[in-house]
């Protein structure tokens, strides 16, 4: 090959993002994405502040900013009493962070803008397709994907496989992903309707514990998404129908609910983790490398912070670094997913789902214990909004 050039398996927020942050390193690239446009999946919601600065970085912080809402406060409620049982407001990171506070903005509305500074930065985005193979020529590797005109073979230095959870690329290498799945399910619903009535000072973001049926509240500007607990016996396309899903709502609100409920819909809770995130010259990362429980957020933003960092040491390679690089970027992500990632998430989703009344009381006075004590405040928010890393992210 005459001049190195990445591939990149997917055009979700960590494949694009990854292309992002290669572009703006003047690393020329292409991205294949199997669907014929990007998806309007709006699933993933959360960017927290080490995303936003990477975000910043790479150009595109303030137009994303300009899509969501703003988090100033989290907070937990009891649900049967309607009780507030710890609040943590942001404000406790201002002096660690630009960017102290939590931002909602579904990823749908962000993919757009960093495909369009992709393009406009040199790269190449590729719709319609599909990874099918993949052959490591030991110099080289090649990406062989299905397109309306037929199956075609590209080949680059190296391939990034961003392609999900279920990835082509991983599958062909036989690379396994080890881990979990939760017995509950998550049920999500967007709709608009008036909770200040319900829960008197619920801040944007609110995780509500009920030992039968738990709910996390997201405020983005034009709607509230609701995740429902959903129970291992419930049979998705039923919870999902009108009948059900109202009187879920009128259940939780204490009264009718007529609004549309425009969103919905149901995904399986998994903690899986790639045995390996490098494999000759392809390098897995975000859900084809490994999935996390949604409860707090995280599983797009390490997916993201694969991305930034990946996009660092390929360049850093591609300048003289040695090969090392690679495999140290392996190392360490497959680390922060196993050990801080997942532990952080698991806490939460645990949070939530705890039935024993004795343990339940003392998970809400720990709380609010923490939560009374700016110190441990600060370090409680610096661990959910993934700032605790922040030094090995930006170092």
């Amino acid at each position: 090959m005459t001049a190195p050039r990445i591939l990149v398996a997917g055009a979700g927020p960590v494949g694009l993002s990854l292309a992002l942050g290669l572009a703006r390193r003047g690393v020329a690239l292409d991205v294949f994405e199997a669907e014929p446009e990007l998806s309007s999946d709006p699933r993933a919601s959360t960017w927290h502040p080490p995303t936003l600065e990477m975000l910043a970085e790479w150009g595109v912080a303030e137009a994303v900013l300009a899509k969501g809402a703003i988090v100033d406060r989290l907070q937990f409620w009891e649900r049967e009493t309607r009780t507030l049982v710890a609040e943590f407001p942001y404000t406790l990171i201002a002096k660690d962070t630009p960017y102290p506070f939590r931002f909602q903005c579904p990823q749908h509305a962000v993919t757009p803008i960093l495909r369009d500074a992709i393009v406009a930065a040199g790269g190449h985005v590729h719709f319609e397709h599909r990874a099918i193979d993949v052959t490591d020529r030991g110099d080289s590797v090649e990406l062989r994907v299905a397109t309306p005109q037929g199956e075609r073979a590209v080949r680059g230095t190296w391939l990034c496989a961003a392609d999900g959870a279920h990835s082509t690329v991983r599958q062909r290498l036989g690379i396994g992903l080890h881990g979990k799945t939760y017995e509950d399910r998550f049920l999500l619903a967007a709709s608009h309707f008036d909770f200040g009535s319900i829960f008197p000072g619920l801040g944007p973001v609110a995780y509500v514990f009920d030992p039968q049926e738990w709910i996390i509240v997201m405020r983005l500007p034009n709607v509230v998404r609701l995740v429902f607990r959903l129970k291992a016996d419930e049979d998705a396309q039923v919870a999902m129908s009108d009948g059900p899903l109202y009187r879920r709502f009128e259940r939780l609100l204490g009264r009718s609910h007529d609004a549309p409920i425009p969103i919905r819909s149901t995904y399986s809770v998994h903690q899986r983790v790639a045995d390996r995130f490098r494999q000759g010259r392809v390098l897995l990362l975000g859900d084809a490398a490994h999935l996390n429980n949604p409860a707090g957020g995280m599983g797009m933003n390490s997916g993201i912070h694969d991305a930034y960092l990946l996009a660092r040491a390929l360049s850093d390679h591609l300048r003289g670094a040695p090969e090392t690089v690679l495999d140290v970027w392996a190392d360490r992500r497959r680390h922060a997913a196993t050990e801080s990632v997942q532990r952080s998430s698991d806490e939460t989703f645990r949070h939530l789902t705890l039935r024993d009344a004795e343990e339940r009381t003392r998970r809400n006075r720990d709380l609010a214990a923490i939560a009374e004590d700016p110190a441990r405040a600060r370090a409680f928010l610096l661990r959910t909004a993934m700032l605790d890393a922040r030094e090995s992210l930006f170092s």
